[in-house]
């Protein structure tokens, strides 16, 4: 079984197409962990959803990284896969692709998406892991999926905040665990004015600081995934 991840917080429409975009798939064997990190839309998304496959919790912590955490540990699934509240899948085979490769070796996953401005739709290709990681993450979070044990080994770092999945592609990288690429677009992101690296613009300049420190880095250039899109770096 797949076990999705999605924390959520107050954006209940977003969320309630993210879940059906679930029941859309033809791969039966998965659960949605939704955790609530607000004031309890979430929960009330799921309860109308009404499937047994769907699991809504309210965060005992605090914050998107803690949520995370809380889903793991509550994960019945081999395999799990993130998912944001805002995105959603676009390809329906896209969790029998992810267990395909998953079922046979462990490695991380990714895919590629559409990037969704409300007014324009930007193709989003990351390309087959390189060194690149190491200054840019092509990565979509939303999408991307590891065996639970592996995730449990690396864990997740919430001092990392926003960039807590570059953090943990850079662990499982150089700790050698494959990336195995999905071509196809598998996924939609929406980009609105959260999700930006434009909002929270200096909290996210600071921890992108502390990441380049952690991981030896040199110095990094503040971007999000649309930065990249429109700077041609994944071969888009």
């Amino acid at each position: 079984m797949i076990s999705v991840v999605i924390p959520t917080r107050s954006r209940p429409g977003f969320l309630r197409q993210a879940l059906v975009s679930l029941l859309s798939q033809s791969f039966p064997a998965f659960e949605a962990l939704v955790v609530e990190d607000g004031e309890g839309e979430g929960l009330e998304v799921v309860r109308a959803l009404g499937d047994p496959r769907f699991r809504a919790f309210p965060n005992p912590g605090r914050g998107q990284v803690e949520a995370r955490q809380f889903a793991l540990a509550k994960a019945l699934g081999e395999v799990v896969l993130f998912l944001d509240d805002d995105d959603l899948l676009m390809d329906p085979a896209y969790l029998y692709r992810v267990w395909r490769v998953l079922s046979r070796e462990e490695a991380v996953v990714y895919g590629e998406g559409v990037l969704d401005l409300g007014f324009r739709e930007i193709p989003f290709s990351p390309g087959e892991m390189g060194d690149w990681i190491l200054r840019d993450n092509r990565i979509l979070a939303s999408g991307t999926a590891l065996p639970l044990r592996t995730l449990k080994g690396l864990g997740l770092d919430p001092g990392m905040g926003h960039y807590w999945d570059w953090d943990l592609w850079l662990r499982a990288y150089r700790k050698g665990i494959p990336f195995r690429y999905l071509k196809g677009m598998g996924v939609r992101i929406r980009l609105h004015g959260q999700n930006l690296s434009g909002a929270n613009r200096e909290e996210r300049r600071y921890v992108l600081e502390l990441l380049r420190v952690k991981h030896g880095l040199p110095p990094l250039v503040l971007k999000d995934h649309l930065a990249l899109a429109l700077e041609g770096l994944t071969n888009v």
